[in-house]
């Protein structure tokens, strides 16, 4: 008897030591209040390989381009929010890609993504949601998943009518090398989505686009953001690859870090005159812009690159109509700043 309980506990150690990780919710969903650093690299050299059980990724001499963070947020703080009713996330990039969010104990779905940046603002609304991520979802797991959606460039008078189906496999674990560290027990997912993209100007059809895209990912089983990204996309021949690791962990860096910081719009509501307030370091030009719900400037005034520590501008609001609007402070090192706000 004695040597059957030692065998039965030899079986149930062996069985924790080779276990592969499992993604499972909420412990590797995102949550509201976590803040992460990222790092964008050149792909140069880079390969997805090798696949498998237990194999190991060594990108530890990654070379860096420009750094970012992504914030998760409630979505009714996060510029179109009201536009994604059943939303309960939202994530904020740089605060000019909003990505709004379902997650729950079945899944992380795509409800759709705000783009702020001036020249391209744009609206994505998925008719039919985009299955990002399933719980639980461990190795040699797949599902696959169809979604549509309406892409609109207000300004360009563009719209896009996308319809994909997308396949996502956990098909390696292993070990990864960063230069931020050695992470083992790391599951790697990679997701390959093919979209038809029917293009209208001005409501006349224009063209079809076929787009592939491919995304590996790499996740820690211990954490709620993915370790390291390769997304590779295919648009009529035309290659774009994108690439970017985590250097901290959620919730360790400070949201007001950096050559812009501590935002504050006041009063608010307003319906005359905005006060727009926040620390610069001087280093750069400053742009404030208020900005409509589809991305539009309404409103834009320069601050002088010498102006340093704490900024107040006041900005002329009276011939605005009411609604919701975001103040948006942006500076030349690519650093931007957004508060919702309200004029009545």
């Amino acid at each position: 008897m004695k040597n059957l309980y030692l065998f039965l506990s030899c079986l149930l150690i062996s069985g924790v030591i080779l276990a592969q990780p499992t993604l499972q919710y909420p412990e590797n969903a995102p949550t509201i209040g976590d803040i992460s650093q990222i790092q964008l690299v050149s792909p140069q050299g880079l390969s997805h390989l090798p696949i498998g059980a237990d194999v190991s990724w060594d990108f530890s001499q990654l070379n860096n381009l420009t750094a970012g963070q992504i914030t998760v947020i409630d979505p009714s703080d996060a510029p179109a929010g009201n536009e994604f009713p059943t939303a309960n996330t939202a994530l904020n990039m740089n605060d000019s890609i909003f990505t709004y969010c379902l997650i729950d104990e079945t899944g992380f779905y795509y409800l759709g993504m705000q783009m702020l940046v001036v020249q391209n603002a744009s609206l994505t609304k998925y008719t039919d949601s985009r299955k990002f991520m399933e719980y639980p979802f461990t190795y040699t797991d797949v599902f696959t998943d169809t979604y549509k959606g309406v892409i609109t460039v207000e300004m360009a008078n563009i719209e896009v009518r996308v319809s994909a189906i997308s396949v996502a496999t956990a098909d390696s674990y292993g070990t990864l090398i960063l230069p931020t560290g050695t992470y083992n027990n790391v599951l790697r997912t990679t997701t390959a989505n093919e979209e038809i993209d029917s293009i209208f100007h001005q409501g006349s059809f224009m063209m079809v686009m076929l787009v592939s895209k491919i995304e590996y990912i790499w996740y820690s089983a211990s954490s709620s953001t993915p370790l390291f990204n390769i997304m590779v996309s295919n648009s009529t021949g035309s290659l774009d690859t994108c690439c970017f690791y985590s250097t901290t962990g959620a919730g360790i860096i400070e949201a007001d870090s950096g050559p812009l910081s501590k935002l504050n719009v006041f009063p608010n509501p307003a319906s005359e005159e905005l006060v727009v307030e926040f620390t610069s370091n001087g280093k750069y030009e400053t742009i404030i812009s208020i900005v409509n719900q589809i991305g539009q400037v309404m409103l834009s005034k320069e601050v002088p690159q010498v102006t340093r520590g704490l900024i107040s501008e006041k900005i002329d609001i009276s011939k605005l109509p009411s609604g919701i609007y975001f103040a948006n402070v942006s500076c030349s090192s690519g650093k931007q700043l957004t508060k919702k706000l309200i004029i009545r």
